[in-house]
């Protein structure tokens, strides 16, 4: 049996992106570090601005901070600030077929769903404060005692023998600087640079697959939005052969608007998107200020670890669609609560690691594919689409009108595990239901078949 590594008393604990995957990594290791009477050094490296507006200072995400995500942040004394909010979100609007459903949070609780940037604002804005959301994690893990050395990593050199240390070669790329880690923690999200380093150690690692989307920061104005789009975020469901579905996240006097393809997104689905008849009146191209391409993992990473070093976030594992921020707390509590109390070593990496994120994220990703995939026949299928449209506008308040909303809901912020959708679904009564409203649909398209005929 190999034997076990752990972290002792200064030990060293070097990771590799100071984004959420990092910063939460860097809280958890020494929470449970303290609890347990360690003393460990953690050091993030990290060579993004995230006080630099545009590209330079953004981790390239959409900006929406879950309901779940801000209660467990809260319930770590972590308090996003109110200034680093963009918007407060209301509920969702679900745009389909020319008809719109609006959706409040199914509990009647007020939604404290957050909009924010994650670098500090869009390429040529101009913020009279600092509003980043990453800076605002990097600064609270700072605070706790965190090092950050602002310089990119180049090289990593792992040794034969599993006692000694991993090397970090970070700075400049002609001379880096050399440092030691007992544990190095990789949270650099999808950067193919660093992927391929380490999928080039052999010990098993394959990156996720991967999807690109297609985002732009518009600046429309806060009476513009406020008018068109309210404190809502707007989810599209075109009939299109390249678009799957797209939204408009409102934040302050600009949106975000993420387009995700059937396939990697381009400006050609972008430009398509702005022809809808929802949206031509209301966003013109020419207000555009930042455009990007960020990835999204859509398959998890094989073996996202060895001895000493670990993958975490996106590199690893991330809910599929879904909440990429959150998954990155979740992957970063359960390495570091590893790394702590069971081991540093492989052995210790894949049973208090792997295995428990195989159960939180990877297997509800089955039914997350599911679910997206029967909500592509629905919305392709005009009597499917007419027949949930039919009963969330139900004026009465009956349990499937309720119970649909309810899962709506969920499956737009990810509330609640895709398995537990999945069986809502599937409820008997609400399947019943739509099935009754299907058959009167169906009835009267052949009475007017037959009316038509007629004549």
């Amino acid at each position: 049996m190999d034997k076990k590594i752990n972290l002792i008393n200064n030990s060293r604990v070097a990771i590799i992106g100071g984004g959420p995957a990092g910063t939460f990594f860097a809280h958890f290791v020494r929470k449970f570090a303290q609890k347990k009477g360690i003393n460990i050094s953690i050091t993030i490296f990290d060579g993004k601005d995230f006080l630099h507006p545009g590209p330079k200072g953004c981790n390239l995400c959409a900006g929406v901070i879950s309901e779940t995500l801000i209660e467990k942040l809260e319930e770590e004394g972590i308090f996003l600030p109110e200034k680093r909010v963009l918007n407060r979100i209301e509920g969702y609007c679900l745009h389909i077929r020319g008809k719109t459903i609006q959706l409040f949070h199914p509990n009647c609780k007020i939604a404290k769903i957050a909009t924010v940037f994650r670098g500090n604002g869009p390429r040529y804005s101009s913020f009279p404060e600092n509003i980043s959301f990453d800076d605002f994690l990097l600064s609270f893990v700072i605070d706790e005692g965190t090092e950050i050395i602002s310089s990119p990593v180049w090289d990593l050199k792992i040794p034969n023998k599993k006692s000694y240390p991993i090397s970090i070669f970070y700075g400049s790329k002609n001379k880096p600087l050399e440092f030691k880690a007992d544990l190095v923690v990789g949270a650099f999200g999808l950067n193919p640079y660093l992927m391929k380093k380490i999928t080039n150690f052999g010990f098993g690692y394959k990156p996720p697959s991967t999807l690109t989307t297609y985002q732009a920061e518009l600046k429309l104005g806060q009476e513009e939005i406020l008018k068109y789009f309210g404190n809502n975020i707007h989810v599209y469901l075109p009939q299109s052969k390249k678009i799957r579905y797209a939204t408009i996240v409102p934040k302050r006097e600009y949106i975000t608007v993420s387009i995700i393809g059937k396939r990697d997104a381009s400006k050609e689905e972008f430009i398509e998107f702005l022809k809808f008849r929802e949206i031509k009146n209301k966003i013109f191209y020419s207000q555009s200020h930042c455009f990007c391409r960020p990835r999204i993992p859509i398959t998890p990473s094989r073996i996202p670890f060895t001895d000493r070093l670990i993958l975490i976030g996106d590199a690893s594992f991330s809910r599929y669609y879904k909440n990429g921020i959150e998954s990155a707390f979740i992957t970063a509590k359960l390495a570091s609560e590893t790394a702590i109390n069971k081991g540093i070593d492989a052995n210790s990496f894949y049973t208090g690691y792997y295995k428990r994120a195989k159960n939180l994220i990877i297997k509800d990703n089955h039914y997350g594919r599911l679910l997206f995939f029967l909500n592509d026949i629905i919305s392709s299928s005009s009597v499917l689409t007419q027949a949930h449209l039919l009963l969330a506008e139900k004026e009465e308040k009956n349990f499937p009108k309720i119970h649909l909303r309810k899962i709506l809901w969920n499956m737009f912020t990810g509330n609640v595990p895709y398995k537990k959708i999945f069986r809502d679904a599937f409820n008997i009564t609400l399947q019943l239901e739509l099935v009754k409203i299907m058959s009167n649909i169906l009835i009267k398209k052949f009475r007017k078949f037959i009316i038509k005929n007629d004549k």
